[in-house]
């Protein structure tokens, strides 16, 4: 999921944990029709001027209008006034093959991206296979310090009241290890122990706002240890699920984010054909995915106003960005008996952590595999790399994955045990800071004003 303006990836919670708010019915529903507007800051000759200098073939109001209407752009009702999604113009590029054929500065970047990959981690060429252990799809750590940071003027924050704060952490994982919290800023503002293990990881820091006389600061600094994953699967060797134990149940159900119905078993039924074996059905599933489901940023706090699944979103427009693409994987393999989940946390491609989701699949014998549709998606829309590369680039992502990664979720749906009762602004992951206040946010100020300042440093150990 991109990381991007701090309006569209924090966590929305509207349960309540214990009192500790009491939100209105009233007060909740203004945040949930603030949230559907959000993301919508185009007006129509603006999406125009946006559309018509890629498609200079359009010449009319009219057209436009069609082109938007046959494309399904993302749209709302603001004020009376139908407004367009704030990244209309990336996702026309991410949708349209031929535009990026056309135009291929846009792509320029992913070429260095796809060929870095492919040479540092690819099978093919990575040295590093050759040490990994024949038991173990695990190896080649890479060692991370991460640095957060917050610093908000007083002036912007409520003058009394409650304030708390989660920030994410590294979860202990099979593939992610050697968690160490090195340093919490204000101590005495930390509610329990930092958590590391079971589903989400998180600290969290509460302020009377009453005894906050100087700005708000707060540091939060860790290391981790993240593995490079090569799965050497022999069809043959995939067990049998226990469809009585407690993991096949809990990751074949219809739930939250990954939604599935009857529809969703039929397209996952025609996709995977006569195949029978899990492994060779994910597989189909994933090519399903990379093909058909064409990236797109999302308008994530508008779809969850509505209270729409991600999954059924995706299933029903045919789009959707990383978040939603492992969500309608998960819910496809689910639908036809094979556990899956969508993790959540951070890539670090370009050097620095950005929001990211991908999706993993378990086989008895192996454990979770890892899938990535929209990292293999991005050869689909990246022009100036040969179809060995683009093929090899997309092989990758299925059953094997990188190391540049942070997980702090086990899957999408996983909420801390202190749940906030204040609407946010996204029921979908820990990416950036969760804020809760108990004055001063019905407009999100204080959210903002937080998420403003917050601050996050990557270091690659080695």
């Amino acid at each position: 999921m991109k990381l991007k303006f701090v309006l569209v990836i924090v966590l929305i919670s509207t349960v309540a944990f214990g009192n500790f708010f009491q939100r209105s019915d009233e007060y909740l529903r203004r945040q949930n029709e603030l949230k559907s507007t959000l993301e919508f800051s185009l007006t129509f000759e603006q999406a125009k001027e946006i559309i018509m200098k890629h498609y200079p073939e359009l010449k009319s109001d009219e057209e436009v209008r069609e082109f938007i209407i046959e494309r399904d752009i993302q749209r709302a009702i603001v004020d009376g006034v139908e407004m367009y999604y704030s990244d209309l113009e990336h996702n026309l590029f991410t949708r349209d093959p031929e535009l990026v054929e056309r135009e291929p500065e846009w792509s320029a970047g992913n070429v260095l991206l796809v060929r870095y990959l492919l040479e540092e981690y690819g099978p093919k060429q990575t040295p590093f296979a050759s040490f990994k252990p024949a038991h173990s799809p695990y190896f080649n750590p890479k060692n991370y310090l991460v640095e957060y940071e917050v610093h908000t003027e007083r002036s912007l924050l409520p003058d009394k009241g409650s304030l708390r704060i989660w920030f994410p952490l590294p979860l202990q994982t099979a593939v992610q290890e050697n968690i160490s919290v090195l340093e919490v800023t204000p101590k005495e503002a930390v509610v329990g122990l930092p958590r590391t293990t079971g589903d989400i990881a998180y600290v969290l820091f509460e302020f009377d706002l009453s005894n906050l006389v100087e700005d708000l600061d707060i540091s939060v600094k860790f290391t981790f240890t993240h593995y490079q994953q090569q799965f050497d699967i022999d069809p043959d060797q995939v067990g049998e699920y226990d469809k009585e134990s407690s993991l096949y149940k809990d990751y074949t159900k219809s739930e939250g984010s990954i939604y599935f119905d009857e529809r969703f078993e039929q397209l996952a039924r025609s996709v995977v054909g006569d195949e029978t074996n899990p492994y060779l059905q994910a597989k189909k599933i994933y090519y399903y995915v990379v093909d058909n489901i064409k990236y797109t940023f999302m308008a994530h706090a508008s779809i969850e106003a509505a209270g729409i699944p991600e999954s059924l979103y995706s299933f029903e427009h045919g789009y959707g960005d990383c978040g939603t693409q492992s969500m309608i994987f998960s819910a496809l393999c689910r639908s036809i008996g094979i556990p899956a989940r969508a993790p959540g946390g951070f890539q670090a491609f370009s050097g620095q952590l950005g929001s990211h989701f991908w999706a993993e699949f378990y086989l008895p014998n192996y454990g979770w595999i890892p899938v990535d549709t929209s990292a293999g998606q991005i050869a689909t829309y990246t022009y100036g790399i040969t179809e060995e590369e683009r093929q090899d680039f997309i092989d990758y992502f299925f059953a094997n994955q990188d190391p540049l990664r942070l997980v702090v979720q086990n899957s999408v749906d996983f909420l801390p045990a202190e749940k906030p009762t204040d609407t946010q602004l996204l029921e979908i992951t820990l990416q950036t800071p969760f804020v809760e206040s108990e004055f001063g946010n019905e407009e999100f100020d204080v959210t903002i004003a937080i998420l403003d300042s917050f601050t996050m440093k990557t270091v690659l150990l080695r």
